[in-house]
């Protein structure tokens, strides 16, 4: 969660407190020894309102169930994504991932077991996932990773990281957990968001029809 909007409320009170106790004392006789009561309640308040915004911007741009960005986060950003998030020539892979058969978990196991499915999933992907990537759930069940990308071997590592967590997560929840991925690298496929998102796509939905997985 983030501060901005604690920090921005603390910022402008304080600067609202300064100029009402410098005017008070210039033209009221105000002494500025006194203590600002006043002053600490508003700044209280402040913090409050600013901590509320806060959450509320924090869970915006959030998925409710998995606690990743949302859809919503990357509709707002894609636009301008590359050039605020990263250097120009900076590589970056962007992952499609999908769980295979999970209209058929929710019937056959219900769908409290689906959502914990989903949860394992992306619990996984952070898990994995380094600093400045960036996990996200689509919608349903497919996911969407953006991350620094160095090379093939650095993706098949992750791949093999990310396989193991499955293994352990089918038997955990003894429910058989498997993906099917694609992935789209800047700038070399595409120059923006959109277009790389939905190369990724296109391939993991190819791998799928052919029933081969990429994880």
């Amino acid at each position: 969660m983030g501060y901005t909007g604690r920090i921005t409320g603390i910022i402008i009170m304080l600067l609202v407190i300064v100029v009402m106790r410098i005017y008070a004392y210039f033209y009221f006789n105000y002494a500025l020894s006194n203590p600002p009561i006043i002053g600490v309640v508003c700044l209280a308040i402040s913090y409050w309102v600013g901590k509320k915004f806060d959450k509320v911007k924090f869970y915006s741009d959030r998925d409710s169930l998995t606690g990743l960005y949302n859809r919503r986060f990357i509709d707002e950003n894609s636009s301008d994504f590359l050039t605020k998030k990263y250097k120009k020539n900076q590589k970056l892979c962007i992952s499609i991932l999908d769980c295979n058969n999970f209209k058929a978990i929710n019937d056959n196991y219900g769908h409290k077991k689906g959502d914990m499915v989903l949860q394992g999933i992306s619990a996984l992907l952070l898990a994995n996932s380094k600093k400045k990537d960036i996990a996200v759930r689509l919608g349903g069940d497919e996911f969407l990773i953006i991350a620094p990308y160095t090379d093939e071997k650095d993706i098949n590592r992750a791949v093999n990281q990310f396989k193991n967590g499955l293994e352990e997560l089918s038997e955990k929840l003894k429910v058989e957990i498997s993906i099917s991925s694609g992935y789209a690298r800047y700038p070399k496929d595409a120059q923006n968001i959109e277009e790389l998102i939905e190369i990724a796509d296109s391939k993991m939905y190819r791998l799928k029809k052919k029933s081969r997985h990429f994880i």
